[in-house]
């Protein structure tokens, strides 16, 4: 029995042996059996442990490298974010500026809250066009059809986000162009209009007989004298009031020899009693062309140029198209 028990404990012991190089001299090292496991353990859970944390800090170092990208790539996103809100406000104050500007027009063109139709910019609360006499008598309306106002109400809001500003900034810039485009159409048909609009005196002279009823001086009947009549010097150049092109240049019973032009819009002017034709039927004239010389051809009792406007066919005074008569 005591010998079984020495074996007991004799296997439950570890002998470690050192022997060093130098000196050769033998040190043990005599361990219960149970701490050579406990140690053994504690080394294997060491080692996992030490393994564990080499892995988790190369996973730090990785993620430590993926902030710093994402922090550079953030520092220049905010940037740009930056850049883009300066813009938005850049164009912001390009909008209002423009739609001042379209206030301007409007006015100048005689097209605000009572011009011919189409909404006031000046009347944000007004979502509806208005319409006025062009949209009665069937012409095209050639007010701004757009409000800005409504449109810009919420740019400047710090409650609006960055998306929305850029949508309602694309949404004006579509309008606005639109609204431009419509005023140029509007311009150009003023122009065309101003350019056919017989504002010129064909000649220089006075006026020897008005627009009116008269009693003619060779047979003395009472009756429209349906233009006017103006003295000047026998070869005076008669000259096109307006752009437009000759409808008739001939003989014409009473008045002599006559030069008729079209205008365009419904409006001709007559040029009647001249003695010399400078232009044919069917020619291209523009406002200031010499077209024929005074002379005092068909029934007139001295040199002079008869003088007619007629709309839609109708005789109108010629002394309302000229801003100032100068005979």
């Amino acid at each position: 029995m005591q010998i079984g028990k020495r074996t007991w404990w004799r296997d439950r012991f570890v002998t470690l042996m050192v022997i060093p190089e130098r000196t050769r001299r033998v040190h043990k090292l005599v361990l219960p059996f149970f701490l050579f496991k406990l140690g053994v353990i504690m080394v294997s859970l060491s080692a996992v442990f030490l393994v564990l944390i080499g892995v988790d800090y190369i996973h730090v170092l990785g993620r430590l490298s993926e902030n710093k990208r994402l922090k550079g790539e953030n520092f220049k996103l905010r940037q740009d974010l930056q850049l883009i809100r300066n813009k938005v406000e850049s164009m912001e104050t390009t909008v209002d500026r423009v739609r001042n500007y379209a206030k301007k027009l409007q006015v100048l063109t005689g097209q605000g809250e009572k011009g011919a139709g189409g909404r006031d910019l000046s009347s944000p609360e007004d979502s509806k066009v208005k319409r006025g006499p062009a949209a009665t008598d069937n012409r095209r309306s050639m007010v701004v059809p757009v409000d800005p106002d409504v449109v810009l109400s919420g740019l400047g809001d710090g409650d609006a986000t960055l998306v929305d500003r850029m949508h309602t900034l694309g949404t004006v810039s579509a309008d606005t162009e639109y609204s431009l485009a419509q005023l140029q159409v509007y311009f150009l048909a003023q122009s065309a209009v101003i350019a056919a609009t017989p504002s010129l005196l064909p000649i220089n002279g006075w006026l020897s007989s008005a627009y009116g009823y008269r009693r003619h001086p060779i047979d003395g009947s009472y009756r429209l004298h349906a233009g006017v009549d103006i003295v000047a010097d026998p070869g005076t150049p008669v000259r096109s009031p307006a752009d437009g092109h000759i409808m008739f240049a001939g003989d014409k019973q009473g008045y002599g020899k006559v030069v008729v032009v079209d205008h365009g819009y419904g409006i001709r002017t007559l040029h009647a009693h001249v003695s010399r034709f400078f232009v044919n039927s069917g020619m291209r004239v523009k406002r200031g062309d010499k077209i024929a010389e005074v002379g005092a051809t068909g029934k007139a009792t001295a040199p002079h140029l008869h003088y007619e406007i007629r709309k839609n066919g109708m005789p109108v005074n010629p002394t309302t198209f000229f801003s100032a008569v100068r005979f």
